[in-house]
């Protein structure tokens, strides 16, 4: 057996070599990182960026770099941008990255636009110093053999600062009881001038967010596509409010860089589990696990990872197995994974003792819908 494997390895590695020859290529080695007498360098204007408020629109740093090594007739080079904090390592996770325009060498930041970067992009809080790496990667179009790109990096430093809170207020017959504008509720502000997120409780009728208590104007208006618009001069009409159709709790997320909204019913602060099931929890009551909740996902909870074959049950408060239950309406309901949402029963005093059930441990993901009283399994 170990002769026929070493035939097979000699005959493919001849057919590599074969290929390369008959091809012309004399790159033969495409997996080596490339060398070059004249390798592609990657300068930073500044190696110290100190950014200040109220000049959002000056140049703040310019990265020039000279161009990649030519790999061969035909061939063509993409230029790849990444930047990210150092010590990340330019994970998929953290690191921003962006396709260069055929011809354009260099690229450019202003204050605004590095300054947003590093507190929405990054985290990173203002008047902070962060020590960031860049990268070009020239990579290797219309090659006939695979060749890895040639690769510069630099780093630099940058100062950010804080923007200062823009506070935003929600008013309407379905939140703050009247459209008088001076009875504003406050839309709590998660991100500085960009994400705010409210949970609580809202009537039937509509509502509008607006910057200034008493004014109508300017305000933040839905729009089509779960989309928002900033609107400074059309008076409230049926088409430019939020809508409520459902009295109830219900979570309002909205990111103004990016322009969008959510808006959706919540009727519970959390769910939890507990039972055979679930791993490393078993059937203590006061240590059932809580499922993750997303406010630009607000009307589902999920949770992935081990799970065990056995029995369990959900509550939306922990510690209590007469507490309120979302329970199938049939015991020994069994989730089956990939399968279509199952309705789910609401059962005030956790009565009767109506339990799920996964047949084989794994890996899944469970999806709780108690907006739509659905709940499915995924296999992850």
């Amino acid at each position: 057996m170990k002769n026929i494997n070493k035939l097979i390895s000699f005959i493919l590695m001849s057919i590599v070599i074969s290929s390369c020859e008959d091809n012309g290529l004399e790159n033969i080695g495409w997996l080596t990182d490339p060398v070059f007498e004249n390798p592609m360098t990657l300068t930073p204007s500044s190696e110290d960026v100190v950014m200040t408020a109220g000049n959002d629109d000056a140049e703040a740093i310019t990265f020039a770099w000279t161009p990649g090594n030519e790999r061969g007739a035909e061939t063509t080079l993409q230029y790849i941008f990444r930047m990210d904090i150092v010590g990340n390592n330019f994970s998929e996770e953290t690191a921003l990255q962006e396709e260069i325009p055929t011809g354009v060498l260099t690229k450019t930041y202003t204050v605004g636009e590095l300054n947003s970067l590093l507190l929405k992009k990054f985290g990173r809080a203002g008047n902070v110093v962060t020590n960031l790496e860049v990268q070009i990667i020239a990579r290797v179009d219309n090659s006939a053999q695979f060749q890895k790109p040639e690769i510069a990096t630099a780093g630099f430093s940058a100062t950010s600062f804080s923007p200062g809170p823009l506070p935003l207020f929600m008013v309407g017959d379905a939140i703050s009881g009247s459209w008088d504008y001076s009875l504003g509720i406050s839309f709590p502000e998660i991100t500085e001038r960009t994400i705010y997120n409210f949970v609580g409780d809202f009537s039937v009728g509509s509502f509008k967010v607006i910057e200034s208590p008493g004014n109508e104007l300017p305000s933040y208006d839905p729009a089509a596509g779960n989309t928002i618009v900033y609107n400074e001069t059309d008076p409230r009409t049926d088409d430019n409010v939020f809508k409520v159709e459902e009295v109830g709790r219900h979570s309002l997320y909205m990111d103004i860089d990016e322009g969008t909204y959510v808006f959706g019913y919540v009727p519970y602060e959390n769910v939890y589990m507990v039972g055979q099931a679930i791993s490393g929890i078993g059937w203590d009551i006061g240590n059932a696990k809580q499922m993750n909740w997303d406010p630009k996902n607000p009307e589902e909870f999920t949770f992935a990872g081990q799970f065990d074959a056995g029995e369990f049950k959900l509550y939306t408060q922990q510690g209590d197995w007469n507490g309120r239950a979302l329970m199938p309406p049939v015991n020994g309901t069994i989730l089956v994974p990939d399968a279509e949402p199952i309705e789910m029963s609401l059962m005030p005093n956790a009565q009767p003792d109506n339990k799920w059930v996964i047949e084989e441990t794994g890996q899944y993901e469970l999806i709780v819908n108690p907006a739509n009283m659905t709940i499915m399994l995924k296999k992850i």
